[in-house]
């Protein structure tokens, strides 16, 4: 990364001072064309940032969290059912096939990332369903940070998204947040 930053000063700071001594302001009061020396201080800052921003965005064919050792709760030492009673926590896409794709019956599926405030609001309704409709929907959770393949094949672009599939089929889905009697009303739909 050092070394990354460094090239990115170095060569921003070079294009600046090209700019700076070719293209001669008439006023002077232009950062980069005013002279050599102050685009070169502009350069080199617009070329750290370039490469300090760069650096954050993840890299195509770079190693995903797919690729790397799954962390589930049990490993971490968390109970799997800990805050929720009733609700399976899904941590990779093999759980996912395993517990919602391959199962019977219905399966209302919770996509959140602990970073977004709305997913956080809707935890305690997921948590009410999974009580309300125990032995009848099996409700399941998906961290999409841990996760993120399930979203893009299911092209969920906002969160939170609730899916509701059955026999392995996605028949529902719900994107943002809503009350719990959305939720419910097309549950019951569904049990009928």
């Amino acid at each position: 990364m050092a070394i990354r930053l460094l090239l990115g000063v170095l060569i921003g700071g070079a294009i600046g001072a090209v700019l700076g001594y070719f293209g001669k302001c008439s006023s002077g009061t232009c950062p980069l064309t005013a002279n050599p020396f102050r685009g070169t201080l502009y350069g080199a800052i617009v070329g750290g940032l370039l490469v300090s921003v760069l650096s954050v965005l993840p890299q195509e064919g770079a190693t995903s969290s797919e690729d790397k050792p799954e962390l589930s709760r049990e490993t971490m030492g968390v109970p799997e059912n800990s805050e929720d009673s009733g609700v399976v926590h899904i941590d990779n896409k093999s759980d996912f096939e395993a517990k919602v794709l391959r199962a019977s019956g219905i399966c209302l599926v919770d996509l959140f990332s602990d970073r977004c405030p709305p997913c956080r609001m809707l935890a305690p309704t997921i948590s009410s369903l999974a009580n309300r409709y125990s032995g009848k929907v099996t409700v399941c959770k998906v961290d999409l940070d841990r996760a993120p393949a399930i979203a893009r094949g299911y092209g969920v672009m906002a969160i939170p998204t609730v899916l509701i599939i059955k026999d392995g089929k996605e028949v529902k889905r719900l994107v943002g947040l809503r009350p719990e009697g959305e939720y419910a009303r097309d549950l019951d739909a569904l049990i009928r």
